[in-house]
């Protein structure tokens, strides 16, 4: 899948440490995926439409980032989906990446960067209710 492609432009992101840390070298993984592109074509369309596939990655990838806990999606979360969607047959496995030591590694470099493993999404604080204002304990009208 050409996302794998996408991961590997940016060696310094989670992703691409994420992969390194396994024992996988970027360029190794990017022959992997690019031999499973199809051949190349003289006349490219302007917009490529996604395939199924791509598009239940982008899918998961939310999803991947909901699970974790996170309010973003960075390209951590588009690893674990594309895993997921490769499952077990596919470049990232066929090199040896997979989706178990990927989430380890991941959290680990998540705590080493932002000092604490991420928040489960089940700790998030319940919503405001409706009318009233987050933080103001009277619920009054301000000053």
């Amino acid at each position: 899948m050409s996302a794998v492609l996408g991961l590997l432009h940016e060696p310094e992101a989670v992703a691409a440490k994420a992969i390194v840390a396994q024992g996988v070298a970027l360029d190794d993984l990017r022959s992997a995926a690019t031999a499973t592109l199809p051949p190349a074509e003289d006349d490219v369309l302007p917009l490529v439409p996604f395939d199924d596939q791509a598009k239940k990655a982008l899918e998961l990838t939310f999803r991947e980032a909901l699970r974790l806990g996170h309010n973003y999606v960075g390209t951590e979360h588009i690893l674990l989906a594309l895993l997921e969607v490769e499952d077990g047959e596919g470049p990232l496995a066929t090199i040896g990446v997979t989706k178990g030591p990927t989430e380890r590694e991941i959290v680990k470099l998540l705590v080493a960067i932002i000092g604490s493993p991420p928040a489960p999404a089940a700790s998030a604080p319940p919503p405001a209710a409706p009318g009233r204002e987050s933080g103001s304990a009277s619920g009054g009208d301000p000053d």
